[in-house]
């Protein structure tokens, strides 16, 4: 069962959204020696499964897109759509937020104000050699947004049958490009886009395979419950070893940026390929058709966006009774209080703004055939 892109909607990736923005707030509200930051790369791994995402579901649209252009339709008008539906998802609330923080100077914003308003953060904080306090999750939405400038026309003009080698080729720069640039433990070119090019283009391959080369997943359609258990296993245990190995740093260093990145990407891929299928599993299937969840993904953007600008609600009384959990309850109060505030945005704000995407979509004008994208979750929507 292949995605329905001509639907444009698949309610399992928006689940997988809601892991990805949950494992990034665990990352960064957690204090790193709390149990559930200890032995997991929580950060990377959401934002790594938020660009695979990504690969997939932008180059599922635009290969869409291209089977129109092939049969006559513009191709100015394509990335034209293109870009305006991705502008009215992303640059709203985008935005909206960092000229609130620039009103409040949260992280001292105005001093670097520029950098963030061209969806430079990731350059910047290479430059500064420093996260910035709560502006260090806005270098993956510059990431987002660069790969947004160029993998279009990359993908709209480069033949069909080279675009495999193409996706298979910025898996290797970015391979090369993190083990060139791992001279230091603070180093932070590895977030520049170069570095994360893996992450889109499994997913990209992903989504060629899906639509031109379905046969490509018959091995693992066969295997897919061996090769997802050795996935988990590896996504589970591989920080457990990288912590035995740190001791060596070049040896660390080889593993991690050449090895392990690639393949939790590849393990995220082979995850979307059985959500977008559809999952039957007993146990996986609820899961990902939990609506709650659904709903956490639909709202990921504004999760992921707001959640390093939500305080800590730390000094709550509670009970007597209550305070062996107080650390727990309190982070879910926090939690609770960031869904409300992006639930709001959703419906009043996002919403409404998305509704003017009905007003440039994707055509044919030889058969009128309209394509109707996902929608993304840039940055990690």
């Amino acid at each position: 069962m292949q995605p329905n892109y001509q639907k444009g909607y698949m309610p399992q990736l928006d689940t997988l959204r809601a892991f990805a923005v949950l494992l990034v707030i665990i990352a960064h509200w957690l204090p790193a020696e709390n149990i559930l930051n200890r032995y997991s790369n929580n950060g990377i791994s959401g934002v790594t499964l938020f660009f695979v995402l990504s690969g997939f579901l932008i180059t599922g649209i635009l290969l869409k897109s291209k089977q129109q252009i092939e049969e006559g339709a513009s191709v100015k008008q394509a990335l034209k759509t293109f870009y305006i539906r991705r502008s009215l998802r992303i640059f709203p609330l985008y935005y909206l937020v960092i000229i609130i923080a620039w009103l409040f100077n949260e992280s001292n914003i105005r001093d670097n104000f520029l950098w963030h308003f061209f969806y430079a953060s990731n350059f910047y904080f290479w430059k500064a050699n420093d996260w910035q306090g709560h502006l260090s999750h806005l270098w993956s939405l510059s990431v987002e947004e660069q790969f947004y400038i160029f993998w279009p026309a990359l993908v709209l003009f480069v033949r069909r049958k080279w675009l495999p080698a193409m996706f298979c080729a910025a898996i290797m720069v970015a391979i090369i490009y993190r083990l060139k640039t791992r001279s230091q433990w603070s180093d932070l070119a590895r977030f520049l886009t170069p570095g994360s090019l893996d992450s889109f283009g499994l997913g990209a391959l992903l989504a060629y395979g899906k639509i031109f080369r379905p046969r490509w997943f018959d091995f693992l359609y066969s295997s897919r419950n061996s090769l997802t258990f050795l996935g988990a296993l590896f996504f589970i245990f591989a920080p457990l070893a990288l912590g035995k190995l740190s001791t060596d740093f070049h040896v660390y260093s080889f593993w991690f940026y050449g090895i392990y990145f690639p393949a939790i990407s590849f393990f995220f891929a082979l995850l979307i390929w059985h959500a977008s299928d559809g999952i039957s599993n007993k146990v996986a299937a609820p899961v990902l058709n939990n609506r709650g969840l659904i709903f956490l993904g639909k709202i990921s953007y504004g999760l992921y966006l707001l959640h390093n600008f939500v305080p800590p609600f730390e000094g709550i009384s509670y009970p007597s009774l209550l305070q062996p959990f107080a650390f727990v309850l309190t982070h879910l109060f926090r939690l609770a209080f960031l869904t409300g505030i992006c639930a709001l945005s959703w419906y009043v704000f996002e919403k409404p703004i998305l509704r003017l995407k009905s007003l440039f979509e994707y055509s044919n004008k030889k058969k009128n055939v309209s394509i109707a994208p996902s929608t993304v979750l840039t940055g990690t929507n």
